[in-house]
C-alpha cells in the first residue's frame, strides 16, 4: 500500500511516503504523497500475521522496526506521518489488543504518546501501558528512541533489562 521512504542528508532526514494510486481509467501508479486518511498503520501486515500478539506503538518507522528487533514478542507499528498525524492513523485494528506505546523523549513524543494512547482506547484496545526504560544519569538525550538504542550498540537484552510497563 504504502513505503515510507527515508534519507539521512547533511541537513538532517528527510521522508517523504511512496503510495500505490489508481486513476480515473484505472490505471494504478506510485505517487509521492501520503495514503488518504484514514490512513493505515505502518507494520499493519505484521499485525494481520500475528493476531494474539500484544502491540508496541512507537513514534516514527524506524522505531518501530528497532521494536521488532529489541521485543520480538510484540508486533510493531507506529502512524505514517510523524509526531503530529496520530490522528490521521486508522487505530481500529487494534481493538481487543494490548498496547505498549513508546514515544520518543521530548516534549512531541509525550504529545505524541498521550494522543496514542487515547485513540488506541477509543478503537477498544484492551488495555494501554507505556513503555518506561531505567534512565541514564543525565537522562536521555533529546528525542532519543529505540532505534537509538540500537545505534548504540545495545544489546536488545540490556534494552529489555531497563524496560518496564506502566499504565
Amino acid at each position: 500500500m504504502f513505503f515510507v521512504c527515508r534519507w539521512e542528508t547533511p541537513s538532517g532526514k528527510e521522508i517523504r511516503p511512496l503510495t500505490l494510486w489508481k486513476n480515473k481509467n484505472g490505471a494504478v501508479s506510485w505517487a509521492w504523497k501520503h495514503h488518504p486518511t484514514p490512513r493505515p498503520l505502518y507494520g499493519l501486515n505484521r499485525l494481520a500475521a500475528r493476531p494474539d500478539a500484544p502491540i508496541f506503538i512507537t513514534e516514527g518507522e524506524k522505531a518501530c522496526d528497532a521494536a521488532m528487533t529489541l521485543f520480538p514478542g510484540f508486533v510493531a507499528v507506529t502512524s505514517p506521518g510523524g509526531c503530529k498525524a496520530a490522528e490521521k492513523a486508522d487505530w481500529r485494528p487494534l481493538a481487543g489488543r494490548r498496547v505498549v506505546v513508546s514515544p520518543d523523549a521530548d516534549e512531541p513524543g509525550e504529545a505524541y504518546g498521550r494522543t496514542v494512547a487515547r485513540l488506541v482506547r477509543e478503537a477498544g484496545a484492551v488495555s494501554v501501558e507505556r513503555l518506561i526504560l531505567s534512565e541514564p544519569e543525565g537522562g536521555w538525550p533529546q528525542g532519543w528512541d529505540l532505534a537509538d538504542g540500537l545505534a548504540e550498540a545495545r544489546t536488545a537484552e540490556s534494552v529489555r533489562e531497563q524496560a518496564r510497563f506502566e499504565p
